[in-house]
């Protein structure tokens, strides 16, 4: 049996809420499913076929439902019969929803697939033990949830950053610059129209004490940012190199992409946008988690017979500054081969725009996209480092060129 093509056909987002922002009142799920609901309005997908699947990211969790991706799915209107599958990868969920979209159509078991994935820090879910014996006298407390059961290496992520400057060698100037970096991309994005057009609209609707609502624009991004202001801020950790300034925020936000065959695509009469060529996931120190995406990156691309010179657009989710130069610095070693910087995240990144966690890998997608069809670029790859110590990576043609 010939091998099936996977093509990515059309795609959305969110705009990207702060923490207590526009999106606050809307759990996960149903921001999900307002993207959901919105991209298939866009493609008009459901007048021409039946969507085998919905594939949903999600690192933390929703407020509203256990079952994430099914709650999404009948949000947003699909049919009862459309399957719906939770993934969770931290903040690689929304890659692997992509990958696993990809298996899944390769595998001749779907054609039609949406996949992405959905965060709302302002509903941040907390657990509670439902056994504390009400006659010790204990109130009640929120679980302390770790990433690794080694206790030595499971430390906060600002932890993890700080520790990537030391081994890497990596400044405080150096993180600040990178951050600015971010925001100036981003800005020139919107401006140059390669950022913007993929978000869309959410209407809240009025109440007694509030008009209708439009959130159309991200929330998060400072365009006031100056070098000098960043090296004001203070570290979080005395002896560290990460800032609130350089540090991805706590975001709310979703962003899906509508995954099919290229004959399924040819069929219904899409024009596709790129092609899903390969994918890899690797395991890393759980307190080194930061520096996976390297060998995702370089395992990808070792499958696909690529090298750092065939790639045009490289895509890494920004969780830190440190963080993202330590990928750097340890693909340039491992490769031997020097990356070059204008097409390290050429529209900014999590610093800026912010980080709804399980959202971040489909979003990363998207600028990819939008930045090899701007620049006829062939190859982009997609990145992510996650939480617990593990790499995601997709790796996708332009088919714009």
């Amino acid at each position: 049996m010939k091998e099936r093509e996977v093509v990515i056909v059309d795609y959305a987002r969110s705009a990207f809420g702060k923490l207590g922002g526009s999106l606050r009142e809307l759990a996960a799920s149903e921001i999900a499913g307002e993207v959901m609901r919105g991209l298939v309005q866009k493609t008009k997908v459901q007048d021409r076929a039946f969507v085998d699947s919905a594939i949903v990211g999600c690192a933390h969790g929703c407020s509203k439902t256990q079952a994430v991706a099914r709650y999404a799915t009948l949000y947003a209107g699909l049919p009862y019969e459309t399957s719906a599958t939770f993934v969770e990868m931290q903040c690689g969920s929304s890659i692997m929803a992509l990958n696993q979209a990809a298996w899944k159509i390769k595998a001749n078991v779907a054609e039609i697939v949406i996949c992405g994935g959905t965060e709302c820090h302002s509903q941040h879910p907390a657990f509670m033990s439902t056994t504390t014996p009400p006659y010790k006298e204990l109130a009640p407390i929120c679980y302390d949830k770790g990433l690794t059961p080694i206790q030595e290496r499971d430390i906060p992520m600002i932890c993890v950053s700080d520790k990537i400057a030391k081994l890497c060698g990596i400044s405080r100037t150096e993180c600040d610059e990178f951050a600015l970096r971010s925001q100036e991309r981003l800005q020139a994005g919107y401006k140059n129209g390669t950022i913007g057009p993929e978000i869309l609209p959410i209407t809240l609707p009025a109440t007694r004490k509030t008009p209708e609502r439009i959130i159309d624009r991200d929330e998060f991004p400072r365009p006031d940012t100056t070098l000098e202001g960043l090296s004001k801020l203070r570290p979080i950790y005395p002896d560290g190199v990460t800032t609130a300034g350089n540090a991805s925020g706590l975001n709310d936000g979703a962003a899906f992409l509508l995954v099919m065959t290229a004959e399924k695509a040819a069929e219904l009469g899409y024009e596709p946008i790129a092609r899903w060529v390969t994918c890899a996931h690797v395991g890393y120190y759980e307190d080194l988690m930061g520096l996976a995406p390297c060998y995702s990156n370089l395992k990808a691309m070792k499958q696909a017979g690529l090298g750092l010179d065939d790639i045009d657009v490289i895509e890494c989710n920004e969780a830190f500054a440190a963080q993202n130069l330590g990928v750097i610095r340890q693909m340039e070693k491992e490769s031997g081969r020097s990356i070059d910087q204008k097409k390290w995240n050429p529209n900014g990144g999590a610093l800026a725009v912010g980080h709804p966690n399980g959202a971040s890998g489909a979003r990363i997608a998207i600028f990819a996209m939008r930045q090899l069809e701007k620049t006829g670029g062939r190859y982009g790859v997609v990145s992510a480092c996650c939480g617990g110590g593990l790499g995601a990576t997709a790796i996708i043609e332009n088919l714009k060129r």
